[in-house]
């Protein structure tokens, strides 16, 4: 349970997100170009991958539709807060691209579903599989992504 003076910091955090998504700068060379094919939602998945790694939280608010909802490996639902959050806390870090792989596509129609699988090494050195799935919606000649799934991968060995 949080403290009152936690959930107002908590609160003026997310206003301040927001504030931020409201007054960010779309026009941005990862953003630009978009067509409904696979070459685009690969570049855009990329794309969110440095930026969540880099606390790049303006790219973030352009790409994802304010209803962003995402069912974490953990189990959470996050919404498009909690995702902003969660990237800002690696604001400034150095990204590490040398694990990202092109995820597969699917198109159909205005909706697109990049899905694949990632490694992730926890602080003890262990590395952790996941998979994942991202939606995205066209909408207004762009893609925007409103759906994202990760689940941890089962050792069975």
């Amino acid at each position: 349970m949080l403290s009152p003076i936690r959930c107002q910091f908590v609160y003026c955090f997310v206003v301040l997100i927001f504030s931020a998504a409201a007054h960010a700068d779309c026009d941005r060379p990862e953003l630009a170009n978009q067509s409904k094919d696979e070459a685009t939602i690969q570049r855009l998945e990329r794309a969110w991958a440095i930026a969540h790694m880099t606390g790049d939280v303006e790219f973030e608010a352009c790409l994802l539709s304010p209803d962003f909802t995402e069912i974490r490996s953990d189990g959470n639902v996050n919404s498009l807060a909690d995702e902003l959050a969660l990237a800002a806390k690696h604001k400034g870090q150095k990204a590490d691209i040398t694990g990202l792989k092109p995820p597969i596509v699917h198109l159909h129609g205005d909706v697109a579903v990049a899905y694949g699988s990632s490694d992730w090494t926890a602080p003890d050195g262990k590395i952790h599989k996941f998979f994942f799935a991202d939606y995205y919606v066209w909408e207004n000649g762009a893609w925007h992504a409103y759906f994202g799934q990760q689940t941890v991968a089962v050792d069975r060995g």
